[in-house]
């Protein structure tokens, strides 16, 4: 019988280990985080003269349910909406796309449960309406909307693609770019912070990629949102500081778990000091939605 438990003992070792290690573990270390000051974001946002945003929208273009500890670390194993989407701000300015969906060949390769082309169409008639274009990060569900657009050459030189997001990581690298797109495209260079338009500030972020970064908007009526791309997948990503999972953010993302904790502790304590900041995530449409909506979001782009 002592056997017996040695082995079943064995075997739990054996099998709990891993499944700890892979999917629950969470230790975000002891580090105060980064550094996220609002009174400079907000000195950044007046930086440039002209009418702040007045709307925010999100569209999501598709959606897939995974683990909820996959993409929040010890988050069960209870089936998430993983959403893929884009983000818009608006005013007499002109509008600025954050995040440009995908297209129906990339829906399919990432396995997604529905992709659907009528809201891809609206997030692709914004860019070609906007005044900038900017990328959370390198990863082709962010970025492959502008790389899959017949009108490429037309839309592109409104992006604001860092080098990071253009070259030099096996993300960038690896992403379907037009022939010859990276030769002709000039990078957007900056460091730490820097005011893209009226009331809209970058923010560099690196750790889920090289070229990871969030986007700050101060609206017309005093109302703020952060967009906070992949480095917060999902809204319980920031508001409990939970990492991806070791098997998705170490094996297959190969992201930097230090630095994308430091950031999840910085706007975490930014949102806790100012509590009606409004953020979002990279792939958390149902919790904006529905949880508790933040007055003045819309969750459709307008039509093409």
């Amino acid at each position: 019988m002592k056997r017996r438990y040695k082995l079943l003992l064995a075997l739990l070792v054996l099998i709990g280990v891993p499944y700890y290690w892979l999917l629950i573990d969470n230790r975000p270390g002891d580090g105060p985080g980064a550094q996220l000051d609002i009174a400079e974001l907000r000195r950044l946002a007046e930086s440039i003269p002209g009418p702040k945003p007045e709307a925010v929208a999100v569209q999501t273009v598709g959606w897939r349910r995974v683990p909820g500890t996959l993409f929040v670390a010890g988050g069960g194993l209870k089936r998430n909406l993983l959403t893929i989407q884009a983000g818009l701000l608006s005013g007499p300015w002109g509008e600025i796309v954050i995040d440009g969906g995908f297209g129906a060949q990339d829906a399919e390769e990432f396995g997604l449960e529905a992709f659907r082309p009528d809201h891809q169409a609206r997030v692709d008639a914004a860019m070609r309406r906007a005044r900038r274009i900017v990328f959370t990060h390198e990863h082709l569900d962010h970025i492959g909307g502008l790389l899959r657009l017949p009108d490429f050459a037309q839309v592109a030189p409104k992006a604001l693609i860092t080098p990071e997001q253009m070259r030099g990581n096996r993300w960038a690298d690896g992403l379907p770019w037009p022939r010859g797109a990276r030769e002709s495209l000039r990078a957007f260079r900056y460091s730490g912070m820097t005011a893209i338009a009226p009331g809209v500030v970058l923010i560099r972020t690196p750790g889920h990629t090289p070229g990871s970064q969030m986007v700050y908007a101060r609206l017309a009526d005093g109302r703020e949102a952060l967009f906070a791309g992949d480095t917060a997948t999902m809204e319980r990503s920031w508001r409990q500081v939970r990492a991806r999972s070791r098997l998705v953010g170490d094996l297959m993302v190969g992201e930097d778990r230090a630095a994308v904790f430091a950031w999840l502790k910085a706007v975490n304590r930014l949102h806790r000091e100012n509590p009606e900041l409004i953020v979002i995530a990279g792939h958390d449409e149902e919790a904006l939605r529905f949880a508790k909506p933040p007055p003045g979001i819309a969750f459709e782009f307008p039509a093409p």
